[in-house]
C-alpha cells in the first residue's frame, strides 16, 4: 500500500472510532473499540491516543472508558449552528413542534444508519434519551419510515445486513416480521415505534424524498410519551400532520 493509501486507511479507522462513540456515547474500553472497529488492540491504542491528544476523545480517569471529547462536541455544535441544511429545516420543524406540542426529529440516511440533523425537544420527552446523531434503523420510527420506501431489492439486502439487536422487549428482531411491518408502513404512509427504542416512548415517522430523483433520503418523526397517548391515539391524531410536514421538509432537503 502506498503512503496515500495508508493515510486514507488511518483516517477511515479514526473516523470509525468517532462514529462508534457518537452512536451511543456510553463509554467503551480499548478492547471494545478494537473489536467493534475491527482492528488490533495495539492499533486501537494508537488511534485513541492520537484522538485524545487532539481533544476528540476523552478517557475517564475514574472508569477508564473512552468518550467523545470537548473538541468533538464543539465541532458538532458548530455544524448544527452553521449548516445550511439545518437552517432550512429548523423553521419548519420548530413551527410544527410549537403547533402540536411534540418532539420532532429529522434524520438523513447514510449507509445502514440514520443521522440526526435537527431535533426539537418537547417537555414530555426530555426524560428520555432519544437517538443521537446516528443510530440503527430497525427500532426507530424515522429509521423504519426511510427503510419502508427503499427499492425492494435494496431493502432486502439492507435487512439481510442489519443486526436486529433488541433495545426493548418490543423491538422487532426477526427479518420477516420487520419486512411485514415495513410493508404496512408503505400502505399507511408512515411507520410506528411502539416503545421499541425506549420503554414509554412512542413515535411515528414519515419518509423524506429527493424531489429530483424520488429516492428516499431520510425521515421526520413525531415522538411522545405513553403517559400522554396510546400508540393508536397518537397516530390517529398526528399522522396526517406528520405526512404534511415530511412533504415540506422534502422540498427543502432537495434544494
Amino acid at each position: 500500500m502506498d503512503k496515500k493509501g495508508k493515510i486514507s486507511e488511518s483516517m477511515s479507522k479514526g473516523l470509525a472510532i468517532l462514529d462508534l462513540l457518537g452512536v451511543e456515547d456510553c463509554g467503551y474500553t480499548l478492547r471494545e473499540i478494537a473489536d467493534r472497529v475491527g482492528i488490533s488492540k495495539t492499533s486501537a491504542h494508537r488511534y485513541v491516543s492520537m484522538l485524545c491528544d487532539q481533544g476528540y476523545l476523552h478517557r475517564s480517569p475514574r472508569s477508564g472508558l473512552y468518550h467523545l471529547g470537548v473538541r468533538s462536541l464543539a465541532l458538532s455544535q458548530a455544524i448544527v449552528e452553521h449548516s445550511e441544511l439545518v437552517g432550512l429545516v429548523k423553521p419548519l420543524v420548530d413551527e410544527a413542534a410549537a403547533r402540536h406540542g411534540l418532539h420532532v426529529d429529522v434524520g438523513i440516511l447514510s449507509g445502514d444508519a440514520i443521522y440526526l440533523i435537527y431535533r426539537h425537544d418537547s417537555q414530555d420527552t426530555r426524560a428520555f434519551r432519544s437517538f443521537s446523531y446516528a443510530s440503527a434503523l430497525h427500532y426507530l420510527a424515522a429509521g423504519k419510515a426511510a427503510m419502508a420506501f427503499l427499492d425492494p431489492a435494496e431493502l432486502a439486502e439492507l435487512v439481510g445486513r442489519l443486526e436486529l439487536t433488541p433495545k426493548t422487549a418490543r423491538t422487532i428482531t426477526e427479518p420477516e416480521a420487520l419486512l411485514a411491518e415495513l410493508a404496512q408502513a408503505r400502505e399507511l404512509g408512515f411507520a410506528r415505534n411502539n416503545e421499541e427504542s425506549l420503554p414509554g416512548l412512542i413515535a411515528i415517522g414519515a419518509p423524506l424524498f429527493s424531489l429530483r430523483t424520488s429516492a428516499v433520503v431520510g425521515a421526520v418523526s413525531f415522538d411522545s410519551s405513553t403517559a400522554n397517548y396510546s400508540m393508536k391515539a397518537f397516530e390517529d391524531r398526528f399522522s396526517g400532520y406528520l405526512v404534511e410536514l415530511a412533504k415540506k421538509v422534502s422540498a427543502v432537503v432537495s434544494l
